[in-house]
């Protein structure tokens, strides 16, 4: 990333300039001694640091012990600052309402049939599909009762590619809400193609792991035990507990759930 101010950069990223500006402690510290390494190429390692440093805070066996004789759960895993109130909100940082600290990509830390709902809303595409993704859903399956319902919500990627297929704008923004000089309703971000905004969707920086359309997904969720897997709608559930959606993320989102069946 050059300092030269009169180089133009694109703007898919929201706040790409400031991610370390008024840092102190372990990452300023990375950024001033590692000048040579790029910042795409520590901001990955400088976040797992961030989350080692939580784990130890919050050590996991103790937050498994908390939860051993807790049942019927209703979980809420990656909620960011979209916590339940009634809902275990689990999530490795400290939002308000998050109740339980915890990195749950290849593990939870409920006893086995202790859930009666899972709920992940846009947390899924940010673990890794190969390393992660598997062991989260087989948790998932473990902790959940027979008939027990984990509804998982994602950005839709067919949604996407088919909107960027059409001439124009206009279909991609009845996707991703864009103001008219195509910078993000959302996040901020200013696009100057649509290859750009897939980009900026399916990567989010580092952020996002992989793209999901529901073939894909119902895969994923076979093979991790799940045999009853329905593609659902904004605000529909098998369950009327998992009916909690952000209707500002309606427009570009898949809805799946899954029911573990005996």
């Amino acid at each position: 990333m050059t300092n030269d101010k009169s180089v133009s950069v694109p703007e898919i990223y929201p706040n790409f300039n400031q991610r370390l500006s008024g840092k102190t402690g372990f990452q300023r510290m990375a950024m001033t001694a590692l000048p040579f390494i790029p910042r795409h190429a520590y901001h990955p390692f400088l976040a797992e640091i961030h989350i080692a440093i939580k784990k130890l805070a919050n050590w996991p066996s103790q937050v498994r012990k908390s939860f051993r004789n807790r049942r019927n759960l209703k979980i809420n895993v990656g909620p960011g600052l979209s916590a339940k109130q009634d809902w275990v909100n689990i999530d490795i940082f400290r939002f308000p309402g998050v109740n339980c600290i915890y990195d749950c990509r290849k593990s939870l830390p409920f006893a086995d049939e202790s859930a009666a709902v899972v709920f992940t809303e846009h947390f899924f595409e940010h673990i890794d599909y190969v390393e992660e993704a598997p062991f989260f859903l087989s948790e998932c399956r473990r902790v959940l009762q027979p008939q027990g319902v984990l509804r998982i919500i994602v950005p839709d990627v067919e949604r996407y590619v088919r909107a960027y297929c059409n001439d124009g704008w206009e279909d991609l923004t009845e996707v991703r809400p864009l103001h008219p000089d195509h910078s993000d309703v959302h996040f901020g971000s200013r696009f100057q193609t649509k290859m750009e905004v897939l980009n900026a969707v399916f990567r989010q920086y580092f952020e996002h792991k992989f793209a999901y359309d529901f073939p894909t997904l119902e895969m994923a969720l076979k093979r991790a035990g799940f045999t009853d897997i329905r593609r659902q709608a904004f605000g529909k559930s098998a369950s009327s507990d998992l009916c909690i959606d952000n209707p500002s993320r309606v427009s570009e989102s898949l809805y799946v759930e899954a029911v573990k069946t005996k």
